[in-house]
């Protein structure tokens, strides 16, 4: 004669239903905190192991010179260079400025973008800009086989036009990771409209601001 369990009492149904739903809402925060991790964490490159899990070294640093390099504060801030001729721009004034960029000792690929730069008044208003890949840094880097970030051989923009993203190459344990060198060409045009402009004289350099994101 076959046997048949006793049904649940209620309460007990209760109580387990009850667990099933609890269970059931810590995954979910699990899950948007996992979530959560992967977004903020750009930079940090979660790996996980069993219950732990460790941050990659994640940055890149910028020099003016090729031999002198900076980063930023922490992960999330931008790298700077500012472009501050050696004389002050008169119009029809050309001026090349170089940087450099690379990945930090231990950090994967970066991708490198550049927000547009707020050219409402003074000289950002005013200049105009082409960028190319090269590693060295005067009127002749500007050629027509040349990689260009932005502009061309003749033509320049605004600085409300922002560089396209380039990458980075990864580093080793030991060493940061191959320079990108990039040329700056800035033009101060030799225009009625600049010349009559009073925000021009004696306004500010543009900055431009490096951000880095995994690719």
């Amino acid at each position: 004669m076959a046997q048949h369990s006793a049904p649940t009492p209620p309460s007990r149904r209760r109580r387990r239903a009850s667990a099933v739903a609890a269970s059931g809402l810590l995954l979910g925060v699990a899950a948007v905190g996992l979530t959560t991790t992967n977004v903020v964490a750009t930079w940090r490159d979660p790996v996980f192991g069993g219950t732990s899990f460790r941050a990659a070294n994640i940055g890149f640093e910028i020099s003016g010179d090729g031999s002198t390099w900076t980063s930023g504060t922490s992960a999330t801030n931008a790298v700077t260079m500012t472009a501050t001729p050696a004389t002050a721009m008169l119009p029809g004034s050309t001026v090349y400025t170089a940087v450099s960029l690379r990945t930090k000792m231990s950090s994967p690929a970066v991708k490198v973008t550049t927000p547009p730069i707020d050219a409402q008044s003074g000289l950002p208003k005013r200049l105009t800009y082409a960028v190319v890949r090269s590693p060295g840094c005067a009127a002749g880097a500007f050629t027509g086989s040349a990689t260009y970030l932005v502009g061309g051989e003749t033509t320049d923009v605004s600085l409300g036009t922002a560089l396209t993203s380039f990458s980075l190459p990864a580093a080793t344990a030991t060493a940061p990771g191959p320079a990108v060198s990039l040329c700056f060409r800035l033009r101060l045009p030799d225009t009625i409209v600049v010349w009559t402009d009073s925000t021009v004289p004696g306004s500010g350099p543009p900055v431009f601001n490096f951000v880095g994101n995994k690719p």
